[in-house]
């Protein structure tokens, strides 16, 4: 018994040691995803679709601890289809730069939780394209601090794969400046201060990423 007992407790051990994201390693990966939701009301039809595209490089600078620096890409179109007045249609494109720290936490064999904080600059133009108003361009410019939970699962020896719900906490700082066509909205610059969270029945599900990364 005690050398079953001996026999499971190494094999326990040299599993988690195998499992470790040891210091000094590279970690090269990216990450996409996907949003589409659609709403209804008696004087609204919203159909909105979204995503990201990103790619990211760190290190570990002990075992488990993982910092670097990302970037990313963030399409969305939305069209609002409203009854009696005119259809908006919103296209938008944002891209970041900025940097993140990682740390997981070992669930079983190859299996991970992991917490990311992040860090980014924001560059975003958009389109609101009014059918009969005419159209009205925004430029944003901002940063952003952000918590992403994920779990990955270590496929082969050197590739992770991921499944993530992208900003589940965040803030951010935009400026924002509006050149309008549209006589009923007007030009316009302002600063805001945003907080929000995925953690809601509408977006927990439907928003998720899936990644990857390579351990070299």
């Amino acid at each position: 018994m005690s050398k079953l007992y001996t026999i499971v407790t190494v094999l326990f051990l040299s599993a988690s040691l195998n499992a470790q994201i040891k210091k000094q390693s590279i970690l090269l990966g990216g990450q996409l995803s996907y949003y589409s939701d659609q709403n209804r009301t008696d004087n609204l039809h919203q159909e909105a679709q979204s995503g990201t595209i990103g790619v990211s490089v760190g290190k570990a600078y002990k075992d488990n601890y993982i910092i670097g620096i990302n970037l990313s890409y963030s399409p969305l179109k939305q069209t609002n289809f409203l009854s009696g007045n005119d259809t908006v249609t919103t296209k938008f494109n944002g891209f970041q730069i900025g940097a993140f720290l990682r740390q997981y936490k070992m669930l079983g064999k190859d299996f991970y939780f992991f917490g990311q904080l992040d860090g980014a600059f924001i560059s975003a133009n958009q389109k609101d394209d009014y059918r009969t108003l005419g159209d009205v361009n925004a430029t944003q410019r901002g940063g952003f601090i952000s918590l992403t939970p994920g779990i990955s699962y270590q496929v082969f020896k050197k590739m992770q794969l991921e499944l993530t719900i992208p900003n589940i906490l965040s803030v951010q700082y935009l400026r924002t400046k509006l050149e309008s066509q549209n006589s009923q909205i007007k030009s316009s610059k302002r600063d805001q201060i945003l907080f929000y969270s995925n953690l809601n029945s509408n977006t927990s599900i439907s928003w998720l990423g899936v990644g990857f990364r390579f351990i070299l």
